[in-house]
């Protein structure tokens, strides 16, 4: 038998994944089998081994420690469901199950040792157990390895980087490691980031404009209201920096717990993934802690921050048991009355996503630790807020409101987009970077939702019909790039720039495809798939296999033609009447653009308005060319009624004068009629329409002045963007390294 028959034939056995559900919210759930889709590859469907990743045989007590204890879900259908993604830099022979970490940073702050004991399975022998890791000094003849079974011998290792400097191999003096389990044990030192109060100069910004210390562990200075600044650390992982931090397997496939401790100074305030389970005073004025075992999880998710915080305290009430779980904003001296608004809106945004999928988060406290730089290397970072699980991170300045200052849009929408990405990327993990944006569309998505929600006095459905042009624009132009795109194309620092397609445009596919299934079978198939991938790996196919599971409806052909695919299909409506009925002929064609690859078709869900006061709906999916359909009665024809859809359409000259004449009955959806004249004015830019046409149908709508002053900031904006603005986002991923191609299958 194989090795991958072996890893397979283990795998099939059936598995209890132990997480929370909420039992009333998805009861109602159809749980079914299934998996990524396409062939199964080599480690993709069960290279992990059954203790260290996120399912366990038959319940026993080989089971991974997901933090608390949690109830099983009600349904076993799930059981089956493969959650394990191929790792693509690191071998998939060794697997890391339980993470051991201890480091100390020195008085100066440069520097800092750390050590590590991990339970990890070497599933076949192999020549050495590789690691990732960068600038960290492995102590000489301190790399061991232990046999579970046989725990009182030491075997020597020896660290050797590979050429690819990244990776260090584990050695014997001679021969093979066997297959077993083990404890590896390793110390090493490494370089505290932004030790010096400037690390990225002019000229090195220059070559590289996302130039960043912001990795691994950093050192930032909080500065006081007046002024007063002390020293603090924090650390940034994703996407693989935290391999800084600690030597590891900091790829997504990888998912393990984290047991973290540290010694700090002894005046300062402590925050990690999990509680602080322990305080000890040391001979030398510093202090150990130690936090508890975190869920399993990413590597690039773990977190530690230390200094002297102020700390904002409160208290979120679950809405699916009544249970109750402390809250806190780690703040710089001074300013924890600054995180009111904050600490308010996390309470908001957290009982949304509780009682939207019904599962709560696997912690005993929830903390956001909000660090202000008084070395001003911001404009440096790469980011602006970090979803580290349990344990979010945000840049002070952006995010903490003075008392009786005006939160900025940014505020609100950064601490939504982080609590967000809690279950979308945290619970469920991407499974390699070039479907980062199944975390960061979905976070968008969410954020922009809660917003219109909760506070629409900063947000509205129109300045989403707004950003969807905004996204329209983008991706006319030759520097369009796929929401899933192929990285080998792309640079070590941000690889997903620019980052509209994978934050913007993808949030809008989503709200394309709930506009087509609606939202009780968007919310239900986000539920399955929260629940059959929780503590795993999701790729698109495992997505649109969950949302076709609540619906009758197909979604994957949808959803890949639009995140696979740069451009914007342009339908083009002709609506004649002849006697009683409607003969409807749309076609379908790529918007005129500059892209390198243009598509020419996509798979389209398309909902026409019609009849008595444009009330009727009729809605199909559009995978060709031109379609043609009836309508009963003699009618206008409006294609997108929501507005939000991610096409543009035009009208034969008699369908728009039919469409206008039927205006008023939509006078009071302002993102509609924005999204109409968005759209005719994209039209008239390409020369489809007239000056004259254009004219006429701006003058029908008749856009409120708000709307028309929010245009024109938005062209503006655009124009900005074009002329070599900076594009604002949460973070603007990085990588350390060259970005792996892998094969193009439906994954």
């Amino acid at each position: 038998m194989s090795l991958q028959e072996a890893i397979m034939k283990k795998f099939l056995k059936p598995a209890v994944p132990y997480f929370a559900i909420g039992a009333v919210t998805l009861a109602a759930l159809v749980a079914c089998g299934g998996g990524g889709g396409g062939t199964p590859s080599f480690g993709g469907t069960g290279a992990a081994p059954d203790t260290g990743n996120v399912v366990a045989q038959n319940g026993n007590a080989d089971a991974p420690d997901d933090g608390n204890p949690q109830a099983a879900p009600d349904s076993a259908a799930s059981n089956n469901i493969d959650r394990s993604a191929q790792p693509m830099e690191l071998p998939d022979t060794v697997w890391p199950k339980n993470y051991k970490l201890w480091f100390r940073p020195d008085a100066a702050l440069k520097t800092f040792t750390g050590r590590g004991d991990v339970e990890i399975e070497v599933l076949k022998p192999v020549d050495a157990i590789v690691v990732a890791a960068h600038d960290l000094k492995f102590a000489n003849g301190r790399t061991t390895l232990r046999k579970l079974s046989s725990p009182g011998e030491a075997i020597a290792l020896i660290p050797t980087p590979q050429t690819r400097g990244d990776f260090v191999q584990l050695r014997l003096n001679d021969g093979q490691i066997a297959k077993g389990k083990y404890l590896l044990h390793m110390e090493w030192d490494g370089k505290i980031q932004f030790s010096d109060a400037e690390y990225c100069p002019p000229a090195e910004m220059i070559k590289n404009p996302l130039c960043s210390a912001a990795t691994g562990v950093f050192k930032v200075g909080l500065s006081t209201p007046e002024g007063v600044s002390s020293d603090a650390i924090v650390t940034q992982g994703e996407t693989n920096f935290a391999r800084q931090w600690f030597p590891g397997w900091d790829e997504p496939a990888f998912r393990h717990t984290f047991e973290i401790s540290a010694e700090v100074p002894g005046d300062w305030k402590t925050v990690s993934n999990g509680a602080q389970k322990s305080q000890t005073r040391l001979p030398d004025g510093y202090q150990l802690v130690s936090f508890e075992k975190t869920p399993s999880m990413p590597m690039y998710l773990t977190f530690f921050g230390g200094g002297k915080f102020d700390i904002l305290e409160d208290s979120f009430k679950s809405p699916l048991d009544g249970k109750t779980m402390p809250l806190r904003w780690f703040t710089p001296p001074g300013r924890s009355t600054w995180a009111t608004f904050a600490m308010e809106w996390t309470k908001v945004a957290m009982d949304y996503y509780y009682k939207y999928t019904g599962i709560p988060l696997p912690f005993d406290k929830f903390d956001t630790v909000a660090a202000n730089d008084s070395y001003d290397n911001k404009p440096n970072t790469g980011f602006g807020g970090m979803e580290n699980w349990g344990s979010i991170f945000e840049f002070a300045d952006s995010v903490l409101t003075k008392p009786g200052d005006t939160p900025t849009l940014y505020s609100v929408t950064v601490v939504t987009h982080e609590v967000a990405h809690q279950w979308f990327g945290d619970l469920v993990t991407l499974d390699w970077w070039d479907n980062v944006w199944l975390n960061e569309s979905f976070a968008r998505w969410f954020e922009r939702r809660t917003t219109i929600k909760f506070h629409p006095e900063y947000y509205s459905f129109s300045d989403y019909v707004l950003d969807k042009h905004s996204v329209i624009v983008a991706d006319l132009k030759n520097t369009a790039v796929p929401v899933q795109r192929n990285l080998n194309d792309a640079g070590s620092f941000g690889f997903i720039s620019p980052s509209i397609f994978v934050y913007n445009k993808g949030s809008h596919v989503l709200e394309t495809i709930q506009n087509y299934i609606g939202e009780e079978a968007m919310q239900k198939g986000l539920q399955i798939y929260l629940k059959d991938y929780a503590y795993g790996n999701v790729t698109p196919s495992r997505l649109w296999s969950s949302l076709e599971k609540a619906t009758d409806k197909k979604v994957s052909a949808i959803g890949d033609s639009l995140i696979r695919q740069t451009g914007v299909p342009l339908l083009t409506v002709d609506a004649q009447c002849a006697g009683d009925r409607t003969y409807v002929s749309i076609t379908q064609e790529s918007f005129p653009n500059q892209n390198q690859y243009p598509a020419s078709t996509w798979t389209v869900p398309v909902t026409l308005a019609y009849g008595d006061a444009m009330a009727q709906r009729k809605t199909f999916v559009m995978d060709n060319n031109r379609t043609n359909l009836e309508l009963p009665g003699c009618t206008a024809v409006l294609a997108g009624p929501t507005g939000q859809d991610y096409y543009v359409s035009n009208y034969s000259a008699a369908s728009w004068s039919a469409l206008l004449a039927q205006a008023q009955n939509f006078a009071d959806n302002k993102p509609l009629l924005l999204n109409i004249e968005r759209d005719a004015f994209r039209l008239l830019g390409v020369g489809r329409i007239t000056q004259a046409q254009y004219d006429q149908i701006k003058g029908v709508l008749n856009l409120p002045t708000a709307l028309l002053a929010k245009t024109q900031e938005s062209q503006q904006k655009m124009a900005a963007v074009d002329a070599g603005a900076k594009e604002e986002y949460p973070h603007a991923l990085r990588f350390q390294g060259s970005l792996k191609l892998r094969e193009n299958l439906q994954r």
